[in-house]
C-alpha cells in the first residue's frame, strides 16, 4: 500500500505509538483494580484509542480503524461501570493492543491483516457473552452434515440435467460433497483459541439455504451453459459448498517479515522539549561568536588573546556536549514497564504466584543502551520467574508466603547505572551447576571440586549450559544467559551473580551511562596508543625498580603483582594485542627502572595491564571497527585523539577472556600460592604509614589505624600550656609531638608540616609527622623488646633502616590518662568473667592483643594455630563465649578453623571475630561465607574492643566462674 503523504503517514505512527506506549500497564491497573475502576485512568485509555480509531479513519486505514473501535466499545462501557474488568476481559484487551502495535510498525500492510477474530473476541466482551459455552449435541451435528449433503446433491442432479438439455457432454464422476462447517456456537466457548493464534483461520461460511432451494440456485449456471463450451470449464466454484471457498483476505506475514516490509518505525524517533532546543540554540550561537573571535584573533596575529578565546570555545564545547547527550536520555523506567506484564503473563502460566517490585524508573541512560538492554534483562527476568520462584505449595512448606518477590531496581553508582534483579527463590544449588558442568564436560572433576562460589556461578553463562531437566518454551533451551552476558559486554557492561540457597538470587548488571563519549585514559604498548576507559580502572600502580623483584612474580607461568596483600594476575599489552615489537617485562621499564601497571575491574575480577607508557586522560568519540578488526574480542571500538592519531579503545572483558584470567585453576593457583607464602614467611605482612621525625629518624604508624592525613603550616598551630593545638575555623585539633612522650631527637623548624589523623576513644588526636616518606607493605619480624618504651610496640628493619613502630593508643595514654579509662567489668560476687579464645600464631601479634583484651577485664586462653584452636575448642564446647582469630597461620588457617568452629552444632553459636592485617574484599567474602562475624584490623585496639563488646554474650554461661579480683 502506498501513501500519498508519507509524512502524515510517519506523524501518524509516532502519534500512536505514544498513545499505546503505556497502554499495557494501563491495562494491568485497570485489572488489579477490579471493580474499583479508576474512571480517570479508564479515560485517559479510552482517548488514546480513540484518537487512533479517528486518526486511522482518515487516513484510511481500515483495519487498525475497526480495531480501534471495537477496542474503544470496550473501554466505553468500563468507563460508565457497565462492565467490570476481568483477567479474561483484560487479556482480550492486551492482546489487541498487542495486535495495534503490530500492524502501527507495518502500516503499509495493516490494511491486508486479518483481525476477524480480534474484533469478534472483543465484541462478545462488549456484549457480554466472551468465555460463556454453548452446549451442542451430537444429534444438531449428525443433520447438519447430513443436510449439506443433501444439499451437494441437488444442486449436482440440477446441473446434470441442465447440461444434457444443452447438448454438453456430462461429467464422468459426480463431485464429492463437501463437508459443511458445523454451525457456529451463537456464543463464545472458553476453549476457545486465543485470537493473536488464529490469524490465519478462515472465517465460519454462512448458513446454507435449505435443499428445496437448490434447483433454483443452480438455474443462472444451467442457463449460462447455452451459451457455448467455454462456460462449461469452471461450473465447480459456482456450486461447491461455500465452506469450501478459501477465505479471501491473506494470512497476516510473521513480525520478522512485516518489520523489513515499511520501516516507520516510532523508535526511531525521540521528543525533545522546546526548553532544551532553546538551550542547544543558543549555545550554537555562542559557538559563533566563539568561532568569529578565534578567526579574528589568528588574522590579527595577537596570541595574546588566543588563550582566552580557546577557553571559551572550550566551555561552550562541553556545555553543547552535555545538553546534546542529554536530550539522548531516556528514563530506564520505558524498559521496566514493560516487565509487568512479562511477569503476569508467566506466572499464570507456570501456575506461581509473583509480585513484581520496580525501584529506580526515572534513573537515566542513553537512548541507545534503554534498546539494547531491554532483551538481555526480559531474559533474565523470565528465568528469575521459571527457576528462581517456587511454586506456592512449596514456598508453604519452606514457611515462606505462597507469593514470591522479585525486584527489579536501578541506580547510579560511580558513573555508571546498576540494575539488579533479586528474587526470594530457591537460590542457586552450587553442587547441582557443578555436576551439570562435569556432566557437559565443560570444567573437570578436579576443577569443580576447587572451584569457589563465585566461580561456579559463572558457569551459568557458559554456552549450551542450563540446569531444567526439560525442554519448554520457557527455560531448558540451552540458550540464553551466555548471549545475555555477550550482550551486556558488548555495551561495555558486566553483569554477575551472588546467590544464597534457599534464600534466593540476585544478578547485577552494570552498564555506562553512554555509549557516545567516553573519559579514558591513553596509554602506549611499543609505539602504538591506546585507550583504556576510565569506567573499568581502579587504581594505577608504579613499581619502583628496587622492588620489582620482589612485587612482581610468576605463578605457573603467569606473571602476579604482589599489592597490598593478595596477588594481582598481570598481563602485558603488548602481547595480548600482539603489537609490532611488543617489549618484554625488562623493556617496559621507564629510565629509572620503575614499570607501569593499571589496575583495572571488570565484574568482580581485577588485575594489572603492563604498559609501556602513560599519556592524559581524553574524552574519546567512540568509533565502531572496520569489519577487518570487529572480531577482536581485545578492541571494543576506535578513536581519534586531539593529535589526529587514531587509537583503538581496549575492552577491558575482552581482554581477560583472551588472556584467560579468573578461571577457577588461575583463582586457585594464586590461593594457593598466597597461602604457600604466608606460611614461609616469619611475620605477617603490614602496610605502614613511614615517616622521619628528624633526619635519620625514621618511624612507622599502622595505616589501618590512620583517619586521613592533613598538610598545614606551622602556623597554624598554637601553644596552650603543654599541649600543641591544630586551629580549625570552628574547633581544634590536639596534636602529639613525640619529641614530648618517647625517645626522639627534636623535630627541625619548617614552616609545613604533616599531621596523621586517627581516633581512640571517640577523640580525634594528630600525630605530627615532618617527613612523610611512603606507605609501605612490608614482612618483617618486629622486635618488641631492644627498642620497647612506652608509646613504642617494637622495632623492625625496613629497607636497611632500623624503624621504630609506633603504639598510638600507648602515645594518647602518656598524654592524655584520663581520655583511656578501660571498661571493667562488673565486680563482685555476682560478676562472671566473659573467656575468650585468642588464635595467633605470631607471638608479637599474640601479646599485643591479648595486652588490649586483659586490661579491659577479658580472660584470655591462647592458640598458637587453628589447629590449637579448634583442639581446645572441642574439648570444652561450653568453655568460651568469643574467639578471636588470625587469618594467616600454620597447619589449619582462620578460614578453615572457622568453617569447622561453625559446622559443629556443639561450637555454632559461637561469635567469630577475624584479625588480620590486611582486609581485602576477596579475604572479607571468605570470611563471611565461613561465618566470620566480624573483620578487624589487628593494630586497631579501639575497634576491636568494640567488636568484642557487641558480640559477646548478654549472659555467660551457668559454668562460668565468677571473676577473681586480685587485690
Amino acid at each position: 500500500m502506498e501513501f500519498e503523504d508519507p509524512e502524515i503517514i510517519q506523524e501518524f505512527v509516532v502519534e500512536s505509538a505514544e498513545h499505546l506506549a503505556d497502554i499495557e500497564n494501563q491495562l494491568l491497573t485497570i485489572e488489579e483494580a477490579g471493580a474499583n475502576i479508576d474512571i480517570d485512568l479508564v479515560n485517559t485509555v479510552f482517548r488514546g484509542v480513540h484518537s487512533i480509531k479517528g486518526a486511522a479513519g482518515f487516513l484510511a486505514l481500515t483495519t487498525i480503524n475497526k480495531l480501534a473501535h471495537s477496542l474503544e466499545n470496550v473501554l466505553n462501557l468500563m468507563r460508565e461501570r457497565a462492565l467490570v474488568p476481568t483477567t479474561a476481559t483484560v487479556d482480550v484487551m492486551l492482546r489487541s493492543a498487542d495486535q495495534l502495535r503490530t500492524l502501527l510498525e507495518n502500516v503499509s500492510e495493516s490494511n491486508s491483516v486479518d483481525v476477524g477474530d480480534f474484533i469478534v473476541d472483543l465484541d462478545a466482551v462488549a456484549a457480554g457473552t466472551y468465555g460463556e459455552e454453548q452446549e451442542v449435541t451430537e444429534d444438531d451435528e449428525i443433520e447438519d452434515v447430513e443436510l449439506n449433503a443433501d444439499d451437494s446433491l441437488a444442486a449436482a442432479e440440477a446441473l446434470i440435467a441442465a447440461m444434457e438439455a444443452s447438448g454438453t457432454t456430462c461429467i464422468q464422476s459426480m463431485p464429492t460433497p463437501a463437508k459443511k462447517t458445523k454451525k457456529p456456537a451463537a456464543k463464545r466457548t472458553s476453549t476457545k483459541k486465543p485470537a493473536a493464534k488464529k490469524a490465519a483461520v478462515s472465517k465460519p461460511a454462512p448458513k446454507k439455504a435449505p435443499a428445496r432451494k437448490s434447483a433454483a440456485k443452480a438455474a443462472p449456471v444451467a442457463s449460462s451453459l447455452a451459451a457455448g463450451p467455454p462456460a462449461v470449464a469452471e461450473p465447480a466454484p459456482e456450486i461447491a459448498s461455500p465452506s469450501a471457498v478459501p477465505a479471501t483476505i491473506p494470512d497476516p506475514k510473521p513480525v520478522q517479515e512485516l518489520a523489513a516490509a515499511t520501516k516507520v518505525n516510532a523508535e526511531s524517533n525521540i521528543r525533545v522539549s522546546v526548553e532544551s532546543l532553546d538551550r542547544l540554540m543558543n549555545l550554537a550561537g555562542e559557538l559563533v561568536l566563539g568561532r568569529n573571535q578565534l578567526l579574528q584573533t589568528i588574522a590579527t596575529g595577537e596570541t595574546s588573546g588566543l588563550e582566552a578565546v580557546a577557553n571559551k570555545i572550550n566551555q561552550v564545547t562541553c556545555e553543547m556536549q552535555d545538553a546534546i547527550m542529554q536530550t539522548r536520555m531516556q528514563p530506564i523506567g520505558n524498559v521496566f514497564t514493560r516487565f509487568t506484564r512479562v511477569v503476569r503473563d508467566l506466572s499464570a502460566k507456570l501456575g506461581k504466584q509473583c509480585q513484581l517490585d520496580i525501584q529506580g524508573k526515572e534513573v537515566e541512560v542513553d537512548k541507545t543502551i534503554v534498546e539494547a538492554i531491554a532483551d538481555p534483562l526480559t531474559h533474565l527476568v523470565r528465568n528469575a520467574v521459571d527457576h528462581g520462584l517456587e511454586m506456592p505449595a512449596v514456598r508453604q512448606a519452606k514457611g515462606k508466603p505462597s507469593q514470591g518477590n522479585l525486584r527489579l531496581r536501578a541506580f547510579h553508582q560511580s558513573g555508571k547505572v546498576c540494575i539488579e534483579i533479586s528474587d526470594d527463590g530457591a537460590g542457586i544449588n552450587v553442587d547441582v551447576i557443578k555436576s551439570k558442568a562435569v556432566e557437559k564436560g565443560l570444567i573437570s572433576q578436579d576443577q569443580a571440586t576447587s572451584m569457589s562460589d563465585r566461580d561456579a556461578y559463572r558457569l551459568i553463562f557458559m554456552p549450551g549450559f542450563s540446569t531444567a531437566e526439560k525442554l519448554s518454551d520457557v527455560s531448558g533451551r540451552g540458550v540464553g544467559m551466555d548471549v545475555v552476558r555477550t550482550n551486556i559486554e558488548r555495551l561495555g557492561g558486566t553483569v554477575e551473580v551472588s546467590s544464597k540457597l534457599g534464600a534466593g538470587t540476585k544478578i547485577e548488571v552494570t552498564l555506562p551511562l553512554t555509549l557516545a563519549i567516553i573519559p579514558s585514559l591513553i596509554v602506549r604498548a611499543s609505539e602504538d596508543r591506546f585507550a583504556i576507559p576510565q569506567a573499568n580502572i581502579v587504581e594505577l600502580v608504579r613499581v619502583r625498580g628496587t622492588e620489582v623483584a620482589n612485587r612482581i612474580g610468576r605463578v605457573k607461568d603467569a606473571e602476579v603483582l604482589r599489592l597490598r596483600g593478595s596477588l594481582l594476575p598481570l598481563v602485558r599489552l603488548g602481547d595480548v594485542l600482539v603489537v609490532k615489537n611488543a617489549t618484554n617485562l625488562e623493556s617496559s621499564k621507564i629510565s629509572d627502572g620503575a614499570i607501569n601497571i593499571i589496575v583495572v575491574e571488570t565484574g568482580q575480577l581485577r588485575y594489572g595491564i603492563i604498559v609501556d607508557g602513560l599519556f592524559d586522560s581524553e574524552e574519546i568519540v567512540v568509533k565502531p571497527l572496520g569489519h577487518h578488526l570487529k572480531n577482536c574480542r581485545s578492541l571494543s571500538g576506535a578513536t581519534i585523539l586531539g593529535d589526529g592519531r587514531v587509537a583503538l579503545i581496549l575492552d577491558i572483558s575482552g581482554i581477560s577472556q583472551h588472556a584467560e584470567l579468573g578461571t577457577s585453576n588461575d583463582v586457585a593457583a594464586c590461593a594457593a600460592a598466597a597461602d604457600a607464602e604466608s606460611e614461609n614467611v616469619a611475620g605477617d605482612t603490614q602496610r605502614l604509614l613511614l615517616f622521619d621525625n628528624s633526619p635519620g629518624e625514621q618511624f612507622a604508624v599502622p595505616m589501618g589505624l590512620v583517619s586521613r592525613i592533613e598538610r598545614i603550616k606551622l602556623s597554624q598551630t598554637i601553644r596552650v600550656g603543654e599541649q600543641m593545638l591544630l586551629q580549625y575555623p570552628a574547633s581544634t585539633l590536639p596534636l602529639l609531638c613525640l619529641e614530648d612522650h618517647i625517645e626522639s631527637k627534636p623535630r627541625n623548624e619548617q614552616d609545613r608540616l604533616f599531621v596523621v589523623v586517627f581516633e581512640t576513644n571517640g577523640r580525634e588526636v594528630g600525630l605530627v609527622a615532618p617527613i612523610l616518606h611512603d606507605v609501605r607493605s612490608v614482612t618483617a619480624v618486629v622486635d618488641d623488646t631492644t627498642l620497647r618504651e612506652p608509646g613504642v610496640i617494637g622495632s623492625l628493619v625496613i629497607d636497611g633502616t632500623a624503624t621504630r613502630l609506633l603504639d598510638m593508643f600507648e602515645l594518647v595514654l602518656t598524654a592524655h590518662p584520663d581520655w583511656c579509662q578501660p571498661k571493667k567489668e562488673a565486680a563482685g560476687a555476682e560478676a562472671l568473667v566473659t573467656r575468650i579464645l585468642l588464635a595467633e600464631d605470631s607471638k608479637f601479634f599474640r601479646n599485643q592483643v591479648k595486652k588490649h583484651l586483659v586490661a579491659n577485664g577479658y580472660e584470655i586462653t591462647e592458640a598458637d594455630d587453628g589447629q590449637e584452636a579448634w583442639e581446645k575448642l572441642s574439648a570444652d564446647p561450653d568453655g568460651f563465649d568469643l574467639v578471636v582469630t588470625d587469618i594467616q597461620m600454620p597447619r589449619m588457617d582462620g578460614f578453615e578453623f572457622c568453617a569447622t568452629l561453625k559446622g559443629d552444632s556443639r561450637t555454632a553459636h559461637v561469635p567469630v571475630i577475624a584479625l588480620t592485617s590486611l582486609a581485602g574484599d576477596e579475604d572479607v567474602r571468605r570470611g563471611q561465607e565461613c561465618g566470620v562475624d566480624d573483620y578487624q584490623v589487628k593494630m586497631d585496639r579501639e575497634k576491636l574492643l568494640a567488636a568484642v563488646e557487641r558480640l559477646k554474650p548478654k549472659s555467660t554461661s551457668a559454668s562460668r566462674r565468677p571473676l577473681q579480683t586480685v587485690s
